[in-house]
């Protein structure tokens, strides 16, 4: 189905499983509204996918990934929002079930947050990515597997990409929303305490667990700048990390400040920036101490 309006955006809505028409409806309505006020920007066209379950988005993607060769391990399993372009133009999926009891800012806050992607990221060459010399030779030195080396990447590509997209989003003044969505994602779930649990003492799970936190930390750190949210921000962003070893915890909120707050608009550039401060800050570190 072809959704038209008075913005130059096309937006191709394909349904899977019930979804409510006026709730349909909302979107659509949230995401022209959000294409307008980002202008200007190339985006002519955006597929937008509403599953009715979780179980139909993950095999969904499972298919997908199959078929256009995604390497990385999925790490998206509990977002209800998420844009791709591995078809070659932007894809935001949406989850009804993951969304149902979240409150209306949340939810529009990762709506919006999708339609950033597609605005800043809506381009293959953001997710052909090439993984960076430094990891590259770690793997070399500490034996470990290319595949492992391409989640790495995976996990602080899109912990990039989240900040420009919260940055994007905040400078335009969307900020109820996506303050509600980025204390949302900071919200420790007990998933988060027991894969820590189950990682403590392997070295390479570790260093995935810590890596996979950047994505949360980075969509809050545009408010960190902001004389109104600083200080709570900051207490959320330790409180985030409240679970973690007070090194590790340290290690991560050092890495965000001293690096995210800083990238400029590359966003490749900055994913490899950002690739090699991780690579020696929190992974070398770790493997090195293993290694003793």
């Amino acid at each position: 189905m072809l959704v038209d309006g008075d913005l130059s955006v096309r937006i191709f809505v394909s349904r899977f499983g019930k979804v409510d028409d006026e709730e349909l409806d909302r979107i659509v309505r949230l995401m022209k509204e959000c294409y307008g006020r980002l202008e200007p920007h190339e985006v002519e066209l955006v597929d937008l996918y509403v599953f009715e379950r979780s179980s139909s988005v993950d095999a969904f993607l499972a298919k997908e990934y199959k078929e256009v060769g995604v390497i990385s391990a999925p790490f998206d399993e509990t977002f209800f929002a998420m844009h791709d372009a591995w078809r070659g133009t932007s894809r935001i999926i949406l989850c009804v079930e993951r969304m149902g009891g979240l409150p209306r800012l949340v939810r529009e806050g990762g709506v919006r947050h999708e339609v950033g992607h597609s605005v800043l990221h809506g381009d293959l060459r953001y997710y052909l990515l090439s993984v960076p010399p430094m990891l590259l030779e770690l793997s070399e030195r500490f034996n470990f597997s290319r595949e492992y080396a391409t989640n790495l990447l995976y996990l602080v590509s899109i912990a990039v990409k989240d900040y420009e997209v919260s940055r994007l989003l905040t400078e335009r003044g969307y900020i109820e929303d996506q303050l509600a969505y980025a204390r949302h994602l900071l919200t420790v779930s007990e998933g988060e305490r027991l894969s820590w649990q189950i990682s403590s003492g392997n070295p390479l799970a570790e260093i995935l667990c810590l890596v996979s936190c950047l994505k949360d930390l980075s969509c809050a750190l545009p408010f960190v700048v902001d004389e109104r949210f600083r200080e709570e921000i900051e207490r959320n962003l330790r409180e985030s990390l409240s679970y973690l070893p007070k090194g590790h915890l340290t290690k991560l909120l050092d890495l965000t400040s001293d690096c995210f707050l800083s990238l400029g608009t590359d966003t490749l550039s900055n994913i490899n920036h950002v690739t090699n401060l991780t690579a020696d800050r929190i992974i070398k570190p770790i493997l090195l101490m293993n290694e003793r």
